[in-house]
């Protein structure tokens, strides 16, 4: 049941896009910013085809025609496609086909178990939204032996890290923080210097938009994973009460760690290839809106040509590098590290209760 709802409302939130897109385009049509024949009534510069068909990272108020006007964007994008010959044409909608797949693949599906990340302890609600956000799954072990061992069984850079001490890992932490910053403002001049999105070509920033609202789903479901945890709390209560009788008599209980059939289809639904697929079904329907929005803002930029879609490429590997790099010293940094650090105080031992994420 779940499935066909979940299926059925991203149905109907793709047509609200459409629709809401198709109005937009009817309306920016009858003001007069987009229409046909721009060469014959000479809206175009002269030589349009040697100067605009191919012309990788030059926007529209490159040609002086189109300058002091923001909406001669959308001239600038009917002359490029007037000039363009069909094969031109063809390799335009073989990019945009790329394009298409960036937000998915390279922000999740490239890393699906690397993407979660093991921690001792939950996290700060604020802390936990931003590490979603970056792409990386929060998963708390309630064992610090267990989180180390985890973290560092097949990860180099991993194993290195644990043996920061805590200053050096802030100062990854601001390195990685320019390290994101720096990619996100290469996508907004990338965005700026290319034909824009056909969706809004006044609007320059689509994409790194895309990246920001990253937000609004990951405090979705931090907030439903909040509620399983509660929920988990509860039947851990319920179980404890059930198998220890009168706790004045029977004395303190001691769980011994072990997974339900439950927790093991968690797992095996953690690292499929996109974030929530283990929550509700409302955080799977957020994280889904927002992959297709992905992917329609993606596709969305006018005539990429194959120069321009390498640079996006690029970028959206320093995206995802940078950003999960970051979530991950976020989490290293609520850890015990160094070298000193299996002598010191903290950390639960193996006979801890059971984790509720």
């Amino acid at each position: 049941m779940a499935p066909a709802r979940t299926t059925i409302c991203y149905l109907l939130t793709l047509l609200v896009l459409v629709t809401f897109t198709s109005a937009d385009g009817n309306e920016t049509a009858k003001g007069g910013s987009t229409g046909s024949n721009r060469i014959d009534s000479k809206q175009c510069p002269e030589d349009v085809e040697d100067l605009m068909v191919f012309s990788p990272f030059e926007p529209y108020f490159t040609w002086p025609k189109f300058q002091g006007d923001i909406q001669k964007c959308w001239v600038a994008a009917d002359c490029l496609f007037e000039a363009a010959g069909e094969s031109r044409k063809q390799q335009f909608a073989a990019t945009a086909l790329v394009m298409g797949l960036i937000p998915l693949t390279l922000k999740d599906i490239a890393w699906p178990e690397r993407r979660i990340i093991h921690v001792t302890t939950q996290l700060f609600w604020v802390v936990e939204v931003l590490v979603l956000a970056l792409g990386l799954v929060p998963l708390v072990t309630d064992n610090k032996t267990e989180t180390k061992t985890k973290g560092t069984e097949s990860n180099i850079l991993a194993r290195a890290a644990w043996k920061q001490e805590k200053r050096t890992i802030r100062i990854w932490i601001v390195v990685c923080i320019i390290a994101v910053l720096s990619s996100y403002t290469g996508i907004a001049f990338m965005e700026i210097y290319s034909k824009r999105s056909a969706l809004g070509c006044t609007f320059p920033v689509f994409v790194l938009t895309w990246y920001i609202i990253a937000l609004i789903p990951a405090s979705i479901h931090a907030l439903f994973a909040g509620f399983r945890r509660r929920r988990n709390l509860n039947k851990l209560k319920k179980s404890r009460s059930a198998n220890g009788g009168d706790a004045r008599k029977a004395g303190p209980i001691v769980l011994v760690r072990q997974d339900s059939e439950e927790d093991q289809e968690r797992k095996k639904k953690i690292i499929s290839a996109v974030q929530g697929a283990d929550e509700d079904w409302p955080v799977q329907l957020a994280w889904g809106v927002y992959y297709i929005a992905g992917t329609l803002v993606f596709t969305s930029i006018m005539a990429v040509t194959v120069a321009e879609l390498v640079a996006w490429v690029a970028l959206g590997f320093a995206i995802g590098g940078s950003s999960k790099l970051l979530a991950f010293f976020l989490c290293l940094n609520k850890e015990e590290t160094g070298e000193g650090e299996d002598q010191g105080a903290g950390g639960l031992e193996a006979g801890a209760a059971p984790s509720t994420s």
